[in-house]
């Protein structure tokens, strides 16, 4: 036993185990203080009397009713009260944090998890211009990484890093949602690949390239003056605006097709004498599924199956006839599949040849 466990555990003769001390000394855990941030670097806080003259303002107030309003319970607005103290300070100082705790009636402690798990919230002073690059694996593999590292000598700073002048804050962040533009950027809210008539843009299709992050960068030194430095009212949602339905909103809900369902996928058509059958995959979320067969030029309606059938037979379908399925889910019409030409069913094998 000795043998197996040595170091362990000691067997002695009135069969009582014992445990032995280790080698060496075990040290004691760092403080959670010092380890606070993981590999972030502690960020000197503002004094408590200076964040609150900045938030206890007769406007910020007129603000924060504002938000409070919206929800049956203040909780509700947290997210915007902490994104409002942003918009004093450029990043959230703790006491901004408590404060917006406070404003909304809940704990410090669940306010500090609600601003520490969005990574829209800053928990540093950040540059005029927070450039923010996707190292997702589409971005990665469209050529993000040598982007990257352009911008960071082209700046003279490291990811997460600012400036000196305080102008810019370059970021690698995950997924920004337009892998087709990839490698690309966020310049502050704002989705860039290139500049055009003075302004930033992003068509389909377009990257970042050396000579395009050359523009952007040009770009962003000529508007430095015309940029504020901090949104302290909340832009576009002051008022309800930029609520669809509520009091004084000017936004109008998006249009029905703006987010279309995925398409009916792996369309098949086979014939034989009973007709041709089609077979197909279908969303969950399918309210409706239309069958359309080629007439000439023209596409006709042959058939509507059930949303959950996994086959249909147009008993007049015959060799050569070309079928295509449109899908629906709720107002919302999906764009039609994969045109599927129909073949000939092989013969069942019979058994024992």
């Amino acid at each position: 036993m000795r043998e197996h466990i040595q170091g362990a555990v000691q067997f002695v003769s009135n069969n009582h185990l014992k445990f032995d001390g280790p080698a060496e000394p075990i040290a004691a855990l760092p403080d959670p203080a010092e380890t606070f941030g993981h590999v972030n670097k502690e960020v000197p806080q503002p004094p408590t009397k200076e964040v609150l003259a900045k938030l206890d303002t007769p406007e910020i107030k007129e603000r924060c009713a504002d938000l409070l309003s919206r929800y049956p319970e203040g909780q509700g607005a947290l997210l915007e009260v902490l994104w409002l103290v942003q918009g004093v300070f450029g990043w959230v100082p703790r006491e901004g944090i408590r404060w917006a705790a406070k404003v909304c009636g809940c704990a410090p402690a669940h306010a500090l998890g609600v601003a520490t798990f969005y990574t829209m919230y800053n928990h540093a002073p950040k540059g005029k211009f927070l450039l923010q690059f996707c190292r997702n694996i589409s971005c990665t593999i469209k050529g993000a990484p040598s982007i990257i590292a352009y911008v960071e000598k082209s700046l003279n700073i490291k990811t997460g890093g600012t400036t000196p002048d305080g102008l810019f804050t370059l970021l690698q962040v995950e997924c920004l949602g337009s892998c087709g533009n990839g490698p690309m950027m966020l310049v502050n809210d704002d989705f860039a690949t290139d500049v055009e008539n003075d302004k930033l843009v992003m068509k389909p299709g377009t990257t970042l390239t050396k000579e395009s992050v050359d523009r952007i960068l040009k770009w962003c030194y000529a508007h430095e003056k015309d940029m504020p430095k901090h949104d302290v009212l909340g832009g576009t949602v002051k008022g309800h605006c930029g609520h669809p339905g509520a009091p004084g909103a000017t936004a109008k809900p998006q249009v029905a097709d703006y987010a279309p369902p995925s398409p009916v996928l792996n369309v098949k058509a086979e014939a034989d004498e009973a007709g041709a059958t089609l077979t197909w995959k279908g969303a969950p979320e399918f309210t409706k599924i239309v069958v359309e067969k080629k007439n000439g030029s023209k596409w006709e309606v042959v058939g509507e199956p059930g949303v959950k059938d996994k086959a249909f037979v147009d008993a007049a379908g015959k060799v050569g006839d070309v079928y295509r399925m449109i899908a629906t889910s709720g107002e919302r019409t999906a764009k039609p599949s994969k045109e599927a030409v129909t073949t000939q069913k092989p013969a069942p094998v019979e058994e024992g040849k």
